[in-house]
């Protein structure tokens, strides 16, 4: 896999916590969007709302917002973000130390390379070839994950600048 490609991978890979935050912040809210069908009884309990106009208005008006469908994409959404993870942090998970921590520092806390130098306790040039190293490994390692081109069309439209 290309230089291009890896680092772009990597990008995403450090993007995709947030990603499922925002992802799990967004069914809450579609979901609590059902939660207003439960209803109180006439005691003041929740869950007494039965069927009558307002709940059947209600339920017509989730439909024709689309909340149903939109928890679905959320789920399949979630499950292919996790998917992917799982598939770059094995391949992360297989290179060596100093490799991983070097794309760490640079693609996730967005470090400059004197400051990952003065990190790593190496030269400039030597941490930059580290890197080179890191990404090259990290790309054959990817190129053996099932269905990689996908990973890296995923990995291209997610905005992670």
């Amino acid at each position: 896999m290309r230089e291009k490609n890896v680092k772009e991978i990597v990008r995403y890979y450090y993007e995709i916590p947030e990603m499922v935050r925002l992802l799990k912040t967004e069914q809450r809210e579609q979901e609590s969007l059902y939660d207003t069908l439960k209803g109180t009884g006439g005691d003041g309990m929740p869950g007494g709302g039965g069927p009558g106009k307002p709940v059947e208005t209600a339920v017509i008006r989730l439909d024709e917002r689309g909340v149903y469908e939109r928890l679905q994409e959320i789920h399949v959404r979630l499950l292919v973000l996790e998917g992917d993870a799982a598939a770059v942090r094995g391949c992360l998970d297989g290179l060596s130390g100093k490799y991983k921590s070097i794309l760490q520092l640079r693609h996730k806390c967005h470090h400059s390379w004197a400051n990952i130098s003065v990190r790593m306790g190496a030269p400039d040039s030597t941490v930059r070839s580290w890197n080179d190293k890191a990404v090259l490994c990290l790309g054959e390692a990817l190129d053996e994950v099932p269905m990689a081109e996908e990973l890296l069309e995923r990995a291209s439209r997610a905005r992670t600048y």
